[in-house]
């Protein structure tokens, strides 16, 4: 009599490669610093002397365009890593990885004055007050936009009380101030003083900035190297707008990404449209998720020549539910296949590895293990994994049990071993990050983060966005 408690057998994923050149194939490695060092950003020859110097327009307290012009200067520097030293390397200084120069641009920086910094630290809602002032000095620094390429804008603690308020609609400035600047196309970089000047590791904060800076100027650092050819994927998520019963509305936000994981733009709109199913979650009716899916499909081929893709792989946290599949399958016709997956985090399984004879391995289970269960698949996009020939083992999370997510696909017929591979290549896709992976896609990372920020944005146009503004 077989054991009831048996299930079928674990599988292992490869870790997917990163491709640092459109024009070579042996340009490739797993470790995305690495790869930055040995071969330099993917598209440093396509930008060629576009952004030959990187010019940095500055907002902040008294003091602050001396103390950016101090980080710049850092920035420039070689930086020795102080933690996390089985992943990360010397940061060689941002022209050496990146071939531009980056300098500030004195003459354009707004500082906001003691009394002003009194006013909004002493009111009753100092968030409130701050973010209407650093709206002011935007919209004023925005009339020179053309004389610098990306804003930093520097937050010191001493205002730290103003930066968030969950009463108030989970205000949250760093988003506020986003939702500001993508009206005037201004790229920002938010320097806070606990983050970035007193984090003990300032080579790990030298390789976030100058990633995130490459890529905010129209950069892109790297690209997934084999992944299927001729797809796209698209992260769906939803913010519910006004908290109000009576006129609340959701916020739909869609980032599409082609085949080798690169963002293109995302389009976000305004819906009363809407249902709520389990927990509240809403879902669109079949013809706004028709509409959605229509404005994903035309972006993809505006940036191939008019030719959709073959493929179609779209990612969300909540349930598809029967109208939002039938809705994508009419928008999305013209595709070979179309596959909709569920990604929930929330799961209770854990995995620990086992060497020898019931002996508890000291390191989690490999990043890349599968699980199939029926017609899903539990992917550990957080593990164990080897960086280096001397077989060093390293494990990001640095302790405890990985937890694996769950995809559950609601249609789609390709290999589930390939669903597992591209969720782990999208998982090294942020580009506002040094880490080597995230728990989650970049299509469900972005689409979340989209999401929670243009709820924020007081005119929603219907239009494509760029991701850059947003990072």
């Amino acid at each position: 009599m077989s054991n009831a408690s048996h299930i079928v057998a674990y599988e292992n994923v490869p870790e997917p490669y990163l491709t640092f050149c459109p024009e070579r194939d042996d340009c490739i490695n797993i470790h995305p610093l690495k790869g930055l060092v040995q071969y330099g950003p993917y598209n440093q020859k396509l930008i060629g002397n576009a952004f030959s110097n990187i010019r940095v327009a500055s907002i902040g307290p008294i003091g602050s365009q001396k103390i950016i012009a101090n980080l710049i200067n850092q920035l420039k520097t070689k930086q020795v890593p102080q933690e996390r030293k089985s992943y990360l390397i010397d940061f060689p200084g941002f022209e050496q990885v990146f071939k531009k120069n980056i300098s500030i641009n004195e003459n354009i920086n707004i500082e906001i004055t003691e009394e002003e910094e009194r006013t909004f630290l002493n009111s009753s809602k100092p968030y409130q007050n701050l973010a209407k002032l650093l709206a002011q000095l935007i919209r004023k620094i925005a009339t020179n936009k053309y004389d610098f390429e990306i804003l930093f804008i520097y937050l010191p603690i001493k205002w730290e009380q103003a930066f968030e308020c969950k009463e108030d609609n989970e205000f949250d400035l760093h988003d506020y101030i986003k939702a500001v600047c993508v009206g005037y196309g201004i790229p920002t970089q938010i320097i806070r003083e606990d983050k970035a000047l007193q984090y003990p590791c300032q080579c790990s904060v030298m390789w976030h900035l100058g990633i995130a800076v490459y890529s905010k100027i129209t950069g892109v650092p790297w690209k997934l190297a084999n992944m299927p050819t001729d797809t796209a994927y698209i992260g769906m998520s939803y913010a519910i707008r006004n908290q109000n019963e009576k006129s609340r509305f959701v916020t739909c936000c869609s980032q599409v990404f082609d085949a080798e994981g690169s963002g293109l733009e995302f389009v976000a709109y305004d819906t009363d449209n809407y249902k709520l199913g389990l927990n509240d979650n809403p879902y669109l009716s079949k013809d706004e998720i028709r509409r959605v899916m229509s404005r994903c499909l035309s972006i993809y081929q505006e940036r191939n020549a008019g030719k959709p893709p073959k493929n179609i792989v779209i990612h969300k946290s909540t349930e598809f539910k029967e109208e939002e599949i039938d809705g994508c399958y009419d928008a999305l016709r013209v595709c070979k296949d179309i596959e909709l997956v569920q990604i929930q985090q929330n799961v209770s399984w854990k995995g620990i590895k086992i060497e020898g004879r019931q002996k508890v391995a000291g390191y989690p289970c490999n990043r890349g293990t599968i699980l199939r269960l029926d017609n899903d698949l539990l992917v550990w996009t957080q593990g164990d994994i080897i960086l280096s020939n001397d077989g060093r083992h390293f494990y990001k999370e640095g302790r405890g049990v990985p937890a694996p997510i769950l995809l559950k696909r609601y249609a789609g017929h390709g290999s589930l071993y390939e669903s597992a591979y591209s969720i782990l290549g999208l998982s090294k896709m942020n580009w506002n990050s040094d880490s080597l992976y995230d728990r989650l896609p970049v299509t469900l990372e972005f689409a979340k983060k989209l999401a929670r920020t243009i709820k924020r944005m007081p005119n929603l146009e219907a239009k494509p966005y760029q991701y850059r503004f947003f990072m």
